[in-house]
């Protein structure tokens, strides 16, 4: 953590609006963009960006300073946005539960093969961990360091996780998707 970035954090941990707008200015952008690709819509993503700045400024004096605060803050809204994604996935079953949203029916093979998804379709059919990975990985850019401090996990399951997602992702796509040696 550069010497600018640990004055930035100090004065928002002491509740320095200026610092705190300093820091949202920074992070903003690319946390809403983050929040859009994992949740799939804008307005959920606006709202998820308000709440994790809420937490990020609640929060802020548990940074421990090991990771750049960007990449501090990138955890705090991908954790907020996991959540978020158990919530609805929950409240879609209940429902369905209740005979109120017809089941999805899983598409045939057959289907998947003739009909070519563009890549945010793709990725909503990609487990959550494999979703957060490419899109942290192959839309925020981050480096398989700040994934494992982002996601909290070793860079090895880093890796392999980013793999397996590549892999359901061609799937997914089709064989047009893989690349001819």
């Amino acid at each position: 953590m550069t010497m600018i970035e640990s004055q930035l954090v100090e004065r928002c941990r002491q509740g320095d609006r200026e610092a705190q707008q300093e820091l949202y200015a920074l992070t903003s952008d690319r946390i809403y963009r983050l929040l859009v690709r994992m949740t799939g819509n804008a307005d959920d993503a606006l709202d998820l960006s308000q709440e994790t700045y809420i937490r990020v400024f609640e929060k802020v004096h548990q940074f421990d300073g090991h990771a750049r605060i960007a990449t501090w803050v990138y955890r705090v809204a991908v954790n907020e946005a996991l959540q978020f994604l158990r919530r609805r996935k929950q409240e879609t079953l209940a429902l369905s539960r209740d005979g109120e949203l017809p089941a999805r029916a899983a598409p045939t093979p057959a289907v998947a093969v003739d009909v070519r998804l563009d890549m945010a379709q793709a990725l909503s059919r990609l487990p959550e961990l494999e979703r957060t990975l490419v899109i942290l990985r192959h839309f925020e850019g981050l480096d398989y360091a700040d994934m494992a401090s982002v996601l909290d996990k070793p860079e090895g399951t880093i890796a392999s996780g980013l793999n397996r997602a590549r892999k359901m992702l061609r799937e997914i796509l089709g064989p047009d998707s893989r690349d001819e040696q």
